[in-house]
């Protein structure tokens, strides 16, 4: 447990600030510098894509002036070491000819591996949002931990983590659109409501024929399903509107509370899958 809690601390604990120049006695402590071949990527590295015009970019500055901000690497039992942070320092490091680079050297359990390799990534250079998604789904399945824990080492909402992982569920078309850009993690989302892989699939042409907004597919899909139980929620009192809005922020799902003339009423909570009923469930009891 106590090894989890550290992890909330981000890479704080572990990047230094940039290197200034220095003598070689007032060398920053810890500082080391290693052959550049001796180093491994992170085997678990979330990015799987890096933008080659600003790796190009780096490499000259580092020409130019070196590695400012050293690498954090973990040492490996055969004498090499894997990279924790500062992939793209290290590509640009090999592409402008180094042969050493500066390190801080840091054991660090895999768990934590991949955290800060994720942290590292988000908060530097944004993770495309299934780059984002794989390394969250990465980290609840391969170390057990729940889209609670996920949340708080990444400094995001368990909402935010929830419908990230949901992406996952789309037909591979429909992610490697969102990966590179065609359209957003927002229309996505939108498409997930719809009924089965082959209503998913049109919806994906119209969306790429007639780039609607992600509040036109959620009015096509309700269209689809024939869903008009759902007030609109100018209908709604002020305090149920917020009430649903902070049901949906908690679940990271669809909710609806539906009012009759008596005072009751029902709370509709929508779920796409066996896996996101079970979530759903652990959350509701608290099990």
């Amino acid at each position: 447990m106590q090894q989890r809690r550290a992890l909330g601390r981000g890479l704080e604990s572990l990047i230094p600030p940039p290197i200034t120049p220095t003598t070689s006695e007032s060398k920053p402590k810890g500082l080391q510098t290693v052959p550049i071949d001796k180093i491994a990527p992170n085997r678990l590295q979330p990015r799987t894509t890096f933008d080659d015009e600003k790796i190009r970019e780096l490499a000259d500055s580092i020409r130019e002036d070196g590695v400012l901000q050293p690498l954090i690497v973990s040492p490996l039992a055969d004498g090499h070491y894997e990279l924790i942070a500062g992939e793209r320092r290290l590509r640009a490091s090999r592409l402008a000819g180094l042969e050493e680079v500066p390190v801080i050297i840091k054991t660090v359990e895999q768990e934590g591996l991949l955290a800060l390799s994720l942290i590292e990534n988000i908060q530097r250079e944004d993770l495309n949002p299934l780059e984002e998604s794989r390394a969250y789904q990465e980290l609840i399945e391969q170390f057990g931990l729940t889209q609670d824990e996920v949340a708080k080492r990444v400094g995001k909402s368990r909402a935010a983590v929830a419908n990230s992982v949901r992406l996952l569920q789309l037909p591979s078309v429909i992610q490697e659109d969102v990966a590179c850009g065609r359209y957003s993690a927002g229309h996505a989302r939108a498409v997930l409501v719809a009924e089965g892989i082959h209503e998913q699939l049109k919806l994906r042409e119209w969306i790429v024929r007639t780039t609607p907004t992600v509040r036109a597919i959620e009015r096509k899909v309700r269209g689809r399903r024939g869903d008009k139980s759902r007030p609109k929620s100018t209908n709604q009192a002020p305090q149920i509107s917020s009430i649903t809005e902070r049901l949906r922020e908690s679940l990271g799902t669809k909710v609806n509370i539906v009012q009759d003339r008596k005072g009751g009423g029902k709370l509709v909570i929508d779920y796409y899958s066996w896996q996101d009923l079970d979530r759903l469930f652990r959350l509701l009891t608290g099990s």
